[in-house]
């Protein structure tokens, strides 16, 4: 479905307030009367683009994934290697989250939902991660392998987030699992 300019504009906002208020107070500051209030839209109305709280925050992951691509467009990852373009990547991308520990708690929560309403999303988050790792690795994009690379990158980096989250790792750990999984996927392929 193809939205108006004004839907765009409301569905910005939205997103925009459920960001700002799960920093400030994780899953539990997400309340989905008051996104509505402070985006100025009815409650019907956020039910409408977001069918679940779940789904509102993996939607606002979304939209930070889409602005570190237009970064990754206008500073390219560094390094002379897919590997160390890669684990430049991700490594931007792991910062971002953890300056916002409070949202990245919210959002990895919703993704451990269960709420099949969040599947469509979640397929969308890893859909443009693997094209952001893609691009980084300068494979084409028919590259079986490199995709199942990106795909295991991806779940690693998810289970390193679960364990910084709950205090098992430090938060500098999840670059170093990252990079060493990065390094032993991709051994050999230069």
């Amino acid at each position: 479905m193809q939205l108006t300019e004004t839907q765009v504009a409301r569905r910005d906002r939205i997103l925009g307030v459920a960001a700002r208020l799960a920093m400030a107070g994780g899953f539990d500051g997400v309340q989905m009367r008051q996104v509505a209030g402070e985006a100025e839209v009815a409650l019907g109305t956020l039910y409408r683009y977001f069918p679940s709280k779940e789904h509102l925050l993996v939607s606002a992951m979304l939209r930070q994934i889409g602005t570190l691509s237009d970064r990754l467009a206008v500073r390219p990852p560094q390094g002379d290697s897919a590997e160390a373009r890669i684990v430049d990547v991700l490594r931007r991308a792991n910062f971002a989250l953890q300056r916002q520990q409070q949202f990245t708690e919210a959002v990895i929560r919703s993704l451990a939902a269960g709420d099949e309403l969040v599947a469509p999303v979640v397929r969308e988050v890893r859909e443009v991660m693997s094209n952001i790792i893609m691009d980084a690795s300068g494979a084409p994009s028919d590259d079986v392998r490199m995709l199942r690379v990106a795909h295991i990158l991806q779940e690693v980096w998810l289970s390193a987030l679960v364990a910084w989250i709950s205090g098992v790792e430090a938060a500098d750990s999840v670059t170093i699992t990252l990079a060493q999984a990065a390094q032993l996927l991709l051994e050999g392929q230069h």
